[in-house]
């Protein structure tokens, strides 16, 4: 029988490390084996519930809390949360407010570099002075805290995706009993 008590999980890391192909993947897994799982994704809320905000460190706190309460709200088995969330009282949020479990995705800046599905390294890594340099990349000239107290950590830049998927809901299951 299922225990149906909703189990958040927030996925942190930078850009292209794997928070939302991830994501999708271990939802497709849950739902399988008979879950209901929702995934926030970061880059999408920004489009509707975060339109209004843009890349400081306030702004990147409220559009967590806004998140969060998002979260809150929903009724699955699973939320799953794919955002950078750079910060520590950040990732606090998710603990606090939806007893979230932290999974840190690493992965190496070279390999990041080597991925940039969205072009995003290669301009945070023009010259300062060209006018299509990104000046506010998580991890690159802008800040990424590691998490202090992570529940897991997945190296991405070391497994593929079938291997990192199993291993997480693997995790989530373990932890969720």
């Amino acid at each position: 029988m299922i225990n149906r008590m909703k189990r958040v999980i927030q996925f942190t890391g930078l850009s292209g490390a794997g928070k939302t192909t991830l994501s999708f993947a271990i939802k497709q897994d849950l739902t399988t084996k008979g879950y209901k799982v929702v995934v926030l994704d970061g880059d999408e809320l920004r489009k509707t519930i975060s339109i209004d905000l843009g890349f400081s460190e306030k702004d990147r706190l409220e559009h967590l809390k806004r998140v969060a309460d998002l979260a809150d709200a929903i009724s699955a088995d699973f939320v799953l949360i794919a955002v950078i969330n750079p910060y520590e009282v950040g990732r606090q949020i998710f603990k606090e407010q939806c007893g979230a479990k932290l999974i840190w995705l690493r992965c190496q800046i070279s390999v990041l570099r080597q991925r940039d599905t969205k072009g995003l390294y290669r301009r945070a890594f023009l010259p300062t002075n060209d006018p299509d340099r990104l000046s506010n990349l998580t991890g690159v000239n802008a800040p990424f805290e590691e998490p202090i107290h992570a529940d897991l950590i997945v190296d991405t830049d070391q497994l593929e995706v079938e291997e990192a998927s199993a291993l997480i809901v693997n995790f989530i299951l373990a932890t969720s009993k």
